[in-house]
């Protein structure tokens, strides 16, 4: 798991030489060290002399090496808690701020492909010194100098620690390609903080004092208490225990799924905002959940309905746990029909008569009382046994389903899938509606290998192929799909930002002056929708202030585009329509012969039961996120044909109505210029369903109207029209009378 580089020379430059150009003539010697320039450590890294400007790592550079020989041993070996180590021969002391300059620089451009190649600590040794840098967590590196006392002469390389229990857990977690659970804490706190200093950096007088504040302000974690009420409940009950707040180390948790109450500092509440912060140990029983799990689960999300706080659930799992009675695997013996010759098979599991009368008890095995006929021993044949964890972690699943789906109901859920989520912990995450979904994280109901078993031949090759973000993001289940953790966390608290920090509260007010890309109330919109097709995304970054439209679903439902923007600062839901020409693709099941690939093309300006099943649901979640609603309406009717009613286009166009009726929030429903909406497009937005919230407006230049003209004349001017028509307007059809 380590990689060792031969010892790097590096002689000064020769006179005349600029570091430029030294930098560019190192070259390997027979003994495979390398000659460079130190101010060149990384070869082309950030320009010569070690200015910034060039922004990636020079591919003849010794760095580049170690990010080469990386890609090869970690592809091949699937190795976590690498460490690069680097020897510079030939150096003194007052070389280390070079170096450590160097590899700074290095690891801020190649930061991405260190975390992904799971590199823990890149260590350089220097003359008498060295630069260490750590990281730990997989989230950060942390850089140290150290200077030899130089009067002992040189130092014994001291040895490499064992990796203690928390370590371990991390590498766990890298080799699944997820992040240690008590980890997610600092990915919070590290996001909001290069948060601030982006806004700082963009609008000092602003910003202000207030920015250094945002972060983590405050984070306790939470654990079940057993009641004194119910002593004679089992841990897992609905009723045994109420969530209490803790101060332990991390890694001290005895069940699989730990919570936290976070207080976040954020652009939106410099004051602070509280979330329910609950996530699965993917370390402690792989993350199954038995009843212990799932009583702290639906706790914790119990809690988040109590006090109306927004719920973000990590869910790094492998589903209901499925527990054997382990006395009984370590006790049991086999009667053989001929013990020298085992091939011929068994007669019977048994107990032994000592054995029986310890694990009887409780009804935990079900055996017949027999006597060897060889020994005349006492045996006791095993028939059934019931201990272990069965349909009770079942009964579990089904509890923290229910709670899942209430608190959807009634206050904000996100579900961010890492590593894996199988089984219950899938329903879990969709019954949560807002998904986001790590990239190599797939989220299934049954591995691929048992799928392969059941089938009797090898059909799927990875759990990706049945539940990875190109099944999940296509077909809806997942919103968002990001590279990483932390990408993960910064979409979550991107979120989180459009949403108030509990129930029924205040919408939050973000200054539009802070975006991205600073924008002001008082401008003009500077576009207007042309009459061909084009991608209307580009209308909603101009009406909407500038870099806060967040799209979700993207790659569901392409004919219409939902997500979330704000307007003057405060946070709104938008729909609107995809005018250009779409395509949708339906993946071949290989445990089909003969599947293959479908591609559907879909036309745009129209509704098909994937875009309307999205609409209802993209509103659904806003009114839930108490978000007004802008629709931009430019649809010529639903799809009608064979495929589509198969499809069930008139359910989920039914499903439009009732979100806009149960709708509790302003509605605004907006044909802009050159839009159209015709025929049951306007009915299933006309402001009739809910008057109370809904409006309707029309720019200059769209039209609305029953049918398309086509339509209208196809269906209103039929032949006996058309020829009493001509008769009443054709001289030459008048010279034939009543004919």
């Amino acid at each position: 798991k380590e990689l060792l580089l031969a010892g790097v020379e590096a002689p000064a430059p020769a006179a005349g030489v600029g570091a430029g150009e030294a930098g560019q003539q190192h070259k390997r010697t027979p003994s495979g060290s390398v000659a460079i320039d130190l101010g060149l450590l990384s070869g082309g890294l950030g320009g010569g002399g070690g200015q910034s400007g060039s922004g990636s790592v020079h591919d003849d550079s010794v760095l580049a090496d170690v990010l080469g020989s990386l890609e090869l041993a970690v592809g091949q070996h699937r190795t976590a808690w690498n460490h690069v180590y680097i020897n510079m021969v030939g150096t003194t002391v007052d070389d280390l701020p070079r170096v450590e300059a160097a590899i700074a620089s290095f690891i801020h451009l190649t930061f991405e492909d260190l975390r992904r190649l799971k590199v823990s600590c890149v260590e350089v040794r220097v003359g008498g010194g060295e630069v260490v840098a750590l990281n730990t967590s997989g989230l950060k590196f942390k850089m140290t100098s150290t200077v030899f006392d130089q009067s002992l002469g040189a130092p014994r390389l001291p040895l490499y620690p064992l990796l203690d229990k928390i370590q371990r857990k991390r590498m766990i977690c890298q080799n699944l390609n997820s992040t240690y659970a008590y980890d997610f804490p600092e990915i919070f706190a590290n996001v909001l903080a290069e948060s601030a200093a982006g806004i700082k950096g963009k609008s000092s007088s602003t910003a202000g004092s207030s920015t250094g504040t945002y972060g983590v302000r405050r984070l306790v974690e939470l654990v079940l208490e057993a009641s004194p009420t119910a002593s004679n409940l089992p841990y897992g009950h609905s009723k045994a225990g109420k969530l209490v707040e803790v101060e332990r180390a991390p890694g001290s948790n005895d069940v699989g799924m730990v919570c936290w109450r976070a207080c976040l500092n954020t652009e939106e509440y410099p004051g602070g905002r509280e979330i329910i912060l609950v996530a699965n140990d993917i370390t402690h029983m792989s993350g199954s959940l038995s009843p212990k799990e799932d009583a702290v689960y639906r706790a914790a999300f119990d809690l988040a309905v109590a006090e109306g706080l927004p719920a973000v659930y990590i869910s790094a799992n492998s589903g209901a746990r499925i527990g054997l009675d382990e006395a009984v695997k370590a006790a049991f013996r086999v009667a053989w029909q001929d013990p020298h010759k085992p091939a011929k098979g068994f007669k019977y599991l048994y107990l032994t008569e000592d054995d029986f009368e310890m694990l009887g008890a409780n009804g935990r095995v079900v055996a017949n009382r027999v006597v060897d006929e060889a020994t005349g021993e006492v045996r006791f044949a095993l028939t059934d046994v019931c201990g272990g964890q069965g349909v009770e972690c079942l009964q579990g699943s089904g509890e923290i389903a229910a709670a899942t789906s209430r608190a959807y109901k009634s206050t904000v859920t996100i579900a961010y899938v890492t590593g894996r989520s199988v089984g219950i912990g899938a329903y879990c995450s969709r019954l949560c509606q807002r998904v986001i979904q790590h990239a190599d994280a797939p989220l299934i109901l049954t591995g691929a290998s048992a799928l392969n078993k059941v089938l009797g031949r090898e059909v799927y090759t990875s759990n990706a192929q049945i539940g990875g973000p190109r099944v999940m993001g296509a077909n809806g289940v997942s919103h968002l799909i990001v590279p990483d953790d932390v990408r993960g966390v910064s979409s979550i608290l991107r979120w989180l930002s459009y949403i108030p920090a509990k129930r029924g509260g205040p919408l939050p007010f973000s200054s539009p002056a802070l975006l991205a890309i600073p924008d002001t109330i008082h401008r003009p919109i500077g576009f207007t929708p042309p009459n061909l097709p084009h991608d209307p995304r580009e209308m909603l970054e101009h009406f909407f202030d500038r870099g806060s439209f967040m799209e979700v679903m993207n790659d569901w439902g392409r004919s219409v585009v939902t997500g979330r923007a704000r307007l003057g600062g405060l946070p709104i839901g938008a729909v609107a329509v995809e005018t250009r020409t779409s395509e949708k693709t339906v993946p071949a099941d290989p445990a089909f012969e003969g599947a293959q690939i479908a591609e559907e093309t879909q036309a745009g300006q129209v509704w098909f039961p994937d875009s309307a099943f999205k609409t209802a649901q993209a509103i659904g979640d806003m009114n839930r996120e108490g978000l007004p609603l802008i629709i931009f309406a430019n649809w010529r009717g639903f799809a009608g044909g064979l495929r589509d009613m198969y499809g069930e286009i008139l359910k989920y166009g039914a499903y439009i109505v009732d979100a806009l009726r149960e709708y509790r929030q302003p509605i605004f429903v907006y044909i802009p210029t050159g839009g159209e909406l015709r025929g049951g497009a306007w009915v299933v937005i006309d402001s009739s369903i809910n008057p109370e919230q809904m409006e309707f407006y029309a720019a200059d230049g769209s039209k609305g109207g029953v049918l398309e003209p086509e339509g209208v004349v196809d269906i209103k001017f039929r032949r006996e029209d058309l020829v009493k028509v001509m008769k009443r307007t054709c001289p030459a059809m008048q010279k034939f009378g009543s004919v």
